[in-house]
């Protein structure tokens, strides 16, 4: 069973330069790398999801799909904007069938998330580090980091560029 890293599909809070999540909406496309699994090596991948925010930009909602050479996945987060700079969020992946937690701080121009729940892979718990960062005002980055639960080494599983569908 293929395993595609579980990656938060997050943009940052900034100004008009950057592309930012609460108000981005409709289809969008990534691509880079991802891991089908937490020791799997990263692979050339794509992602189409599409982005439903609120009205009022606290709440916003990306299901889609991600594939590699190997199969596709579904997934769908949900990511919440919780005053302070805070920001939660869940995410579910068709390819683990978990969902998982995540906590973090809008930072400037970007979004720093810590899970708050483990990913468990072959029945070994996993922490994730989501860092994204918007390069332009058409595109967000992701890099996603993973280690297994009371290790110090951090390995990449995702680094994805998202743009406008059709864009």
């Amino acid at each position: 069973m293929i395993r595609i890293a579980t990656a938060v599909i997050l943009a940052t809070a900034s100004p008009a330069a950057a592309t930012e999540i609460f108000e981005a909406e409709g289809a969008w496309v990534g691509e880079g790398l991802l891991a089908t699994g937490a020791e799997a090596p990263l692979e050339r991948g794509r992602c189409r999801v599409e982005i439903a925010p609120d009205p009022e930009q606290r709440d916003v909602s990306v299901t889609g799909s991600c594939a590699v050479a190997a199969g596709v996945s579904d997934i769908s987060l949900r990511i919440l904007r919780s005053g302070d700079a805070r920001v939660n969020a869940g995410f579910w992946s068709a390819a683990t069938g978990q969902t998982v937690q995540f906590s973090g701080t809008e930072i400037g121009t970007a979004i720093e998330m810590q899970s708050t729940t483990v990913l468990l892979v072959d029945e070994t718990p996993y922490e994730s580090r989501v860092s994204v960062s918007a390069p332009d005002a058409e595109s967000f980055a992701i890099r996603q980091l993973l280690r297994a639960e009371g290790a110090e080494a951090w390995r990449l599983v995702v680094d994805m560029t998202y743009r406008k569908a059709g864009g």
